[in-house]
């Protein structure tokens, strides 16, 4: 992980609580996140632009598991506030002083409900909802009607559970045809590379491989060979690719460790941000570098294939670092014979058994010649 020995992102909700007299506008603090303590949600307004308050608390309860109803809604915007994502100065500043910001983004900030905090215009809907239920149990101030209530009112609701109906049952077709497609295209997937293998278009160690989860911070990608899920390190390969992205994955003489890696397409996440750093120091299994900005990155290998490059490196080498939601996902040496090692690696396997196919001989026939 990306360590900023210099600066450091928070988010800022009360006005005296920052200096933005030199602060500038910085597109790159998008996020949507929970803070370091999981005690509110964050998001920042380039993502919710001309958004309605009430949709967006709304989308954020569904998505986390809560009831969209009103008293939810209300119990978010009473903690709702607009505020900043900033980058401020990693060096403590005294209470009493707002925090210089660098850079920052405007974003909005609310906790989800909890049921031991109510807040003010939560409280007011309880009170009126306890004075709305005291004058329904007061006879002397009923104003219910003998001849079946608003027949008017009745209609619309029985209307409005109609089109409620409806949508529902469009939303339930439209899932079930997604999920068709997804099965089609699983089976064909499957189909296909049991077709390569069959007609022997593929040496025995190669595989279509598709791309099942990016871990980030693991810095590896999980593979699907057939029902097999295989980590692979990005150090192995030339990019952090996107989900479901496919590939051709060479293995070992076991099918259990991949040598090379060939994607389809050229594709890589949109959140990638790539930064040229030198090295300052290598000790064991872990260096540091700096940028061109003059920001620190501190880097551990997370597993072998990295220790064993990192072993390689040296004082004043340039390296080529993938970052991702504040984390180093990839990095690579500049200039290195080995950029296309694995790429390379297995077109050379499919080279050579290309040739064997094409050459072979029957040497009892050339036996029997006069």
């Amino acid at each position: 992980m990306a360590i900023f020995d210099k600066e450091k992102l928070q988010i800022i909700w009360e006005e005296e609580g920052a200096d933005l007299s030199k602060a500038s506008l910085s597109k790159n603090l998008s996020a949507v996140d929970y803070d370091s303590e999981g005690k509110y949600f964050y998001i920042t307004v380039d993502k919710v632009l001309f958004s309605n308050p009430a949709a967006i608390i709304k989308s954020v309860l569904d998505a986390h598991g809560y009831v969209s109803n009103l008293e939810n809604i209300l119990s978010c915007l009473d903690s709702f506030v607009f505020s900043i994502r900033a980058r401020v100065p990693d060096k403590e500043e005294p209470q009493s002083q707002p925090a210089r910001v660098n850079e920052y983004l405007p974003c909005i900030r609310f906790e989800l409900p909890q049921t031991n905090k109510v807040g003010h215009v939560l409280q007011s809907f309880y009170d009126e909802i306890a004075k709305y239920e005291a004058t329904l149990t007061d006879p002397k101030k009923a104003f219910w009607s003998t001849d079946g209530g608003d027949k008017e009112s009745d209609r619309a609701l029985k209307k409005e559970i109609r089109r409620l109906e409806a949508d529902n049952k469009a939303l339930q077709e439209q899932v079930t045809a997604l999920t068709q497609r997804l099965i089609a295209e699983q089976k064909s997937l499957s189909r296909a590379s049991r077709a390569l293998d069959s007609q022997q278009n593929l040496p025995e160690n190669t595989k279509i491989c598709r791309v099942e989860q990016v871990d980030l911070k693991r810095r590896i990608i999980k593979v699907k060979a057939f029902r097999k899920l295989i980590d692979v390190p990005t150090h192995m390969l030339d990019r952090v690719p996107e989900f479901q992205a496919r590939c051709l994955i060479m293995f070992d003489d076991d099918e259990q460790v991949p040598l090379g890696v060939l994607f389809f397409d050229n594709e890589e996440l949109d959140s990638i941000e790539k930064r040229t750093a030198e090295l300052l120091y290598v000790e064991g299994d872990s260096f540091k570098a700096r940028d061109s900005l003059r920001n620190e990155f501190q880097i551990k290998a997370v597993n072998e294939l990295e220790a064993d490059s990192i072993k390689s490196l040296r004082r004043g080498m340039k390296v080529l670092i993938s970052i991702a939601d504040d984390y180093v996902v990839r990095f690579s040496v500049l200039n290195s014979a080995n950029a296309n090692h694995f790429t390379r690696t297995l077109q050379e396997q499919f080279t050579v058994y290309e040739i064997g196919r094409n050459q072979l001989i029957d040497v009892n026939d050339d036996a029997t010649d006069p």
